[in-house]
């Protein structure tokens, strides 16, 4: 068998097409069209497709295009994560310039205040 049970359909069909249009192009051309009986022509042929498409992607274009499809929805859900977290940290760095602000603004007026009955002669 050139495809296992869990092998997509799709998948199975690619590959089959695409060792019979090697074959023809490859080994016997037109006269594939007059074979009345086996030959072994196209035994390496099939060796090396055999090897070649064990991974399904390589025979599969839209099932290659969804893969990569994927890992680049799951690179951009990762991306977008790290954004949000950068902007909840740059929140985090808003409320305390804030919160700083306002208390060296207190410190002013403190320290004014104190220094209010000191003056120098």
């Amino acid at each position: 068998a050139v495809m296992d049970k869990e092998s997509r359909s799709r998948s199975a069909f690619c590959v089959l097409g695409k060792m019979c249009d090697d074959y023809v192009d490859k080994v016997v051309g037109e006269g594939w069209r007059v074979v009345t009986e086996d030959d072994q022509r196209g035994d390496a042929l099939l060796a090396t497709a055999i090897a070649r498409y064990q991974d399904p992607m390589e025979a599969d274009k839209i099932l290659k295009i969804q893969r990569e499809l994927d890992e680049t929805k799951v690179v951009l859900h990762k991306t977008i994560d790290s954004v949000l977290a950068r902007g909840e940290k740059l929140d985090n760095l808003v409320d305390k310039s804030t919160d700083l602000s306002l208390a060296s603004q207190m410190f002013y007026k403190q320290a004014k205040k104190q220094n209010q009955c000191c003056t120098m002669m």
